[in-house]
């Protein structure tokens, strides 16, 4: 069985794109199980915006996976549109990775002081 560079980049890009959907759709399993049991036991470690900000990694891991696909995938038809097109999807997936970030860095800062709070104060 002989594949050819046009398939093995079909292939390559596949397996980027399904991988990223893959992290993606386990940060939000993992998600909604720690919600399930924070509801369950009040006493859980996670807090929300621990479990928040989990996800939120997990996506911009996920869309990495998913720019990378799109980028090799390009490599098939390297027309102008082709192009055009993947720059925007570049753009738009690159906002997002930013403001998923800027969240993530800001719910870990809330969940420091959150943590902060907690500890008894020595006098």
């Amino acid at each position: 069985m002989i594949v050819d560079a046009q398939d093995l980049v079909t292939i390559i890009s596949n397996f980027l794109a399904y991988s990223g959907v893959v992290i993606i759709a386990y940060g939000g399993i993992v998600a909604l199980y720690g919600m399930v049991l924070r509801g369950l036991k009040r006493s859980s470690h996670r807090s929300f915006t621990h479990v928040r900000g989990d996800f939120a990694r997990k996506i911009i891991f996920g869309l990495d996976f998913l720019i990378a696909s799109d980028i090799v995938k390009t490599i098939l038809t390297p027309d102008i549109n082709e192009v055009i097109v993947l720059g925007g999807i570049v753009v738009i997936r690159t906002v997002l990775t930013f403001l998923l970030s800027k969240e993530t860095a800001d719910l870990r800062r809330e969940e420091e002081l959150e943590l902060a709070s907690q500890k008894p104060q020595v006098p």
